[in-house]
């Protein structure tokens, strides 16, 4: 089996498959014999709609408003947990526009990547893992061995009959929870880092008050019975705090929607279970792990599942960049770039002689929104997982001009869920393929590899373009470079030496580079 994953298929999913599956568990169908179904107000829908529009298209909030609709309809209709709706029904996509365009007191970005969407995305990724390949038997032989304190908690929640299905019920529910939820602290992690720079400016002395922050010690009161402070260190949960994790904040923000209400306890075991056992996996989703340790499944496998989706979620997520970089024009006549004339910037020129006047006189910054996966694939292979990441090779290079080290990072953090894959009981060995390279010639190659185009093909339409005349002499200068390494390895960490050179000879055949990548994309 193999599935493509990507945000028109998640719309889909949402509308046409999730709802089955919750209804398998309850037995009946939408609006049978359980909680009310809460419609969304007209009010609610046209603020996130107009607060989605900000950064997404008409079109694109429009289609978000109804997965949030479908969404809400499964919380209302089986998971059925009174105060859940609040959490999902709110202004969160308005502050996230402010987090976007967060920068420090000395200008730097904040460099934070979408949430709000992600997380739909997280419950949209997982769900499918359980579902299509069978990662729900996984986590429940691991519950049903008894092999950590979390599989007592769970089991102890269970009553009669058909334990396994009942298990798998809870490990859906658990799950579709923690992963709608999971950043859910953002704002608030957001809001202190704002309320430091506000209590820095003098004429407000006095008059905001600095203590904007619950003191550890009344959460520790509040919260003092539920899973996570009966199977964390407190004072770990305390230095998590301090520092405004957003894992911490989501997981207390969450637990203290149903426990300053009391709702916590007037639910049944069953659907405290997956409260609980939700506000653990969210506080664990930023767990940090040094030298040889890491996240392991059968410790606390539907923590592993959440922080497993999170981070391989990377689809169409992105970042927003306020910058001082240009659009980049192609001439349609000789395939060259043009640029700005060296005498007059309000004059755009080619080299083929044609010229072009910006008559805009304002001056501006453009934001950017850097995404660089266009979609994921999953394929099963008897006891193995493939998964695919399907990173833009031509946005790369794009991302190179702007931040050349910003794959170093990404890499990085990939190899760290690699590592998390390897030797894990109850789990089918799980592979992770994707490319990532901050080097010209690696990516150009990679675009060539990834085509259906032969090499005869490309050659013989490398001779055709007469009206290029560059296009030959670039493309053999990138095979070169390739062989003899001239922009080094494939994900380049020495900046010094390699970025510049990287960059100029990016934008020099930026117009050659485009017009080979739309070949080979047909």
């Amino acid at each position: 089996m193999e599935i493509s994953l990507n945000d028109k298929a998640m719309y889909e999913f949402f509308q046409r498959e999730a709802k089955d599956i919750f209804a398998e568990f309850c037995g009946r169908q939408d609006g049978e014999n359980g909680l009310p179904v809460c419609r969304m107000t007209q009010e609610g829908i046209s603020k996130i709609y107009s607060s989605l529009q900000v950064i997404y298209s008409k079109e694109e909030a429009a289609q978000e408003v109804c997965l949030i609709d479908n969404v809400y309809e499964i919380l209302s209709s089986f998971v059925e947990i009174k105060g859940m709706e609040h959490l999902l029904v709110n202004n969160y996509a308005a502050i996230e526009n402010g987090i976007f365009l967060e920068h420090s007191a000395q200008g730097e970005p904040g460099r934070i990547r979408e949430h709000y969407k992600h997380q739909f995305r997280n419950a949209y990724l997982g769900l499918l893992f359980l579902r299509d390949f069978h990662l729900d038997d996984c986590i429940a032989d691991c519950v049903m061995d008894k092999k950590n304190e979390y599989a007592y908690l769970i089991l102890a929640a269970i009553s009669g009959d058909n334990q396994r299905y009942q298990l798998k019920e809870i490990i859906y529910k658990s799950f579709l929870v923690s992963a709608l939820f999971h950043d859910v602290g953002y704002p608030l992690a957001y809001y202190f880092r704002m309320a430091d720079e506000i209590h820095q400016f003098a004429p407000f002395f006095k008059i905001v008050n600095p203590a904007v922050k619950t003191v550890f010690a009344e959460i520790k009161a509040m919260l003092n019975n539920s899973w996570l402070f009966r199977t964390v260190e407190h004072d770990e949960i305390r230095k998590k705090y301090d520092r405004d994790d957003h894992g911490c904040l989501s997981a207390i923000s969450f637990l203290m929607n149903f426990y300053f209400s009391g709702v916590i306890y007037s639910l049944d075991p069953k659907k405290q279970c997956i409260v609980e056992m939700a506000a653990v996996a969210i506080y664990k989703h930023t767990n940090q792990y040094h030298k040889n340790k890491r996240m392991i499944f059968s410790q606390d496998p539907v923590s592993y599942f959440l922080r497993m989706c999170d981070d391989l979620q990377e689809w169409q997520r992105f970042l927003v960049r306020i910058e001082d970089t240009r659009n980049y024009l192609r001439c349609a006549g000789c395939g060259k770039i043009i640029r700005p004339s060296q005498e007059d910037p309000c004059v755009y020129q080619c080299r083929c002689g044609k010229q072009f006047q910006k008559i805009t006189r304002m001056e501006n910054k453009k934001m950017n929104y850097i995404d660089i996966c266009n979609g994921m694939r999953i394929r099963n292979d008897e006891d193995r997982l493939d998964i695919y990441l399907e990173y833009d090779c031509y946005r790369l290079l794009e991302l190179m001009l702007s931040d050349y080290e910003a794959v170093i990072y990404r890499d990085r953090g990939l190899k760290t869920v690699e590592n998390m894959f390897q030797c894990q009981k109850y789990l089918p060995q799980i592979r992770l393929h994707y490319f990532l390279s901050n080097n010209p010639a690696e990516i150009i190659n990679e675009m060539c590899m990834q085509s259906d185009i032969s090499n005869e093909e490309l050659s013989d339409w490398l001779n055709s373009q007469e009206h290029m005349p560059d296009l030959k002499h670039f493309f053999s200068l990138c095979m070169e470079y390739l062989n003899t390494q001239q922009f080094g390895e494939r994900i380049e960490q020495n900046t010094v030496r390699y970025a510049q050179a990287a960059k100029t000879f990016t934008e020099q055949f930026l117009g050659e580079i485009h017009s080979l990548w739309q070949y080979l994309k047909v």
